[in-house]
């Protein structure tokens, strides 16, 4: 057994290092290269060079082999060089086929939705820097009580807020943080320290549903959606999830509450509210008509990714934000978003989308709730947006091949599936920084996230399915 775990361990190892790295990189693209070559045949070389591109994407981001927004520049450089052939190389012609041109890659780095969740960074950048978060979450767990239900209640409220505009994993650490003082009132031991920590990565997940700008598979939805003429916009959005995140979050509530509530009452001590700096009138004026623009742009007709550049403009001109904290921001995950958005472009302009679409058992009367669960599946053991970009193209088309499938229902519902997958610390960053503390362990987030997994997929299906229904789309 001892030497089976040190082999296991040296694979690790050498899997880590970067002649391990290589390997598994070199072994990819030939791997991809292979399915390329043997499928230009029967679909094609523009349909079997997007089908190559699209397994090394998928080899690539599950396996984490290279970072996940390197992942999404491989994707863009590759389109450009094989499908836009910029430099008109004989050897890279295709007979029959005129180049796709190679702006149509480069346009998701600036598209629409990847400007929206820029100013989202910026808004919750600022209010970190001037404390604003910890001023208001502080407040808000006083408001609820310091009964244990009701400080269950502060905790996961504040967090489903703050997961609203905020990245679930800031939010989490900081949420986590300012527990603290509510775990060293409760004995080692109580189960209560449980739901504290299980509470808060749940709450951060259901709180990323709300908003566009909440979590990146939302975005990837949108910006799918916009590429197929189908707006959604902010308000659009959060009017379809308010009963949804609603019921999610009374269900979980409920849940963790009944598994791990203390056996005896217990009344913990208030928690310190941190002084409100000045500043933070000024960012919360900035947040307020940012919001309000956004939730009414249908009336004003600025997009809302045009709303999105004021808090930009207003924080960075101002020197709320200077250059080294702007460099700071969580760029990567726009180039991610980004390399969504272009490999699901290419899977449209090539048809690979729908030559995929094709080979799905369309007959069957359940092939929506397959997808949903396929995808809720998979997010449990991958990044919840690689989910999202590689199911959200297939399920668009997918949709347009069903009669009776509103596209809305298949993008936004997958974002979704991909988001509630949290049955294992590894599913969501905001999960490992729970389960980091101690306090819970794998078998607490399998059993709770598990049947929230399950509830999650036919409240979604159910609900979804009632708005195509009565046409409400």
């Amino acid at each position: 057994m001892r030497a089976l775990q040190t082999f296991r361990q040296r694979f690790l190892d050498f899997r880590a290092s970067a002649l391990g790295r290589f390997l598994q990189f070199a072994f990819i693209i030939f791997v991809a290269v292979l399915i390329a070559q043997q499928s230009a045949p029967a679909l094609g070389e523009p349909v079997a060079y997007m089908l190559g591109i699209l397994v090394a994407a998928a080899l690539l981001w599950a396996s984490e082999t290279i970072p996940l927004f390197a992942t999404s520049l491989l994707i863009i450089g590759a389109q450009i060089l094989f499908l836009g052939n910029p430099g008109n190389w004989a050897m890279l012609q295709i007979p029959g086929n005129e180049p796709i041109p190679y702006r149509n890659f480069l346009a998701p780095i600036s598209d629409p939705i990847i400007v929206l969740f820029l100013g989202g960074f910026i808004l919750a950048k600022v209010g970190v820097k001037v404390n604003v978060d910890q001023y208001v979450s502080s407040l808000v767990l006083r408001v609820f009580g310091f009964s244990a239900g009701r400080v269950l209640l502060g905790v996961m409220v504040s967090t489903m807020v703050f997961g609203m505009w905020i990245s679930n994993t800031a939010t989490t650490a900081m949420m986590i943080t300012l527990t603290g003082t509510f775990l060293g009132s409760v004995p080692v031991g109580n189960p209560f320290r449980k739901a504290l920590t299980l509470g808060i990565p749940f709450a951060a997940g259901i709180g990323g549903l709300m908003t566009p700008i909440s979590s990146p598979p939302n975005a990837i939805a949108i910006g799918l959606l916009a590429q197929e003429g189908v707006r959604v916009d902010f308000l659009t959005w959060m009017v379809i999830m308010t009963p949804l995140v609603l019921a999610l979050f009374l269900l979980t509530y409920f849940l963790i509450w009944y598994r791990y509530r203390p056996a005896m009452p217990l009344q913990l001590p208030p928690i310190e509210i941190k002084p409100f700096p000045k500043s933070g009138y000024f960012v919360m004026l900035v947040f307020t008509i940012t919001v309000l623009l956004w939730l009414t742009d249908s009336t004003h007709g600025v997009p809302a990714a045009v709303v999105a550049l004021f808090p930009v403009i207003m924080f960075t001109a101002t020197g709320f934000l200077n250059a080294k904290e702007f460099n700071s921001l969580e760029w990567n995950i726009l180039f991610v978003i980004a390399g969504g958005l272009a490999l699901g472009q290419g899977m449209s302009l090539t048809g690979l989308d729908k030559v995929i679409a094709g080979m799905l058992p369309l007959e069957s009367n359940w092939i929506v709730l397959i997808t949903f669960a396929l995808t809720m599946l998979l997010g449990t053991f991958m990044s919840n947006t690689t989910t999202a970009i590689l199911f959200i193209p297939m399920a668009i088309s997918l949709a347009q091949l069903l009669p009776d499938v509103n596209m809305k229902f298949m993008a936004i519902g997958l974002a979704v599936m991909a988001s509630s997958s949290m049955a294992l610390p590894i599913s969501t960053p905001p999960n490992a920084i729970a389960y980091a503390t101690g306090e819970v362990t794998t078998s607490d987030f399998a059993t709770t996230g598990i049947f929230l997994g399950v509830c999650t997929l036919f409240l979604t299906y159910g609900y979804f399915w009632l708005l195509s229904y009565f046409g409400l789309w």
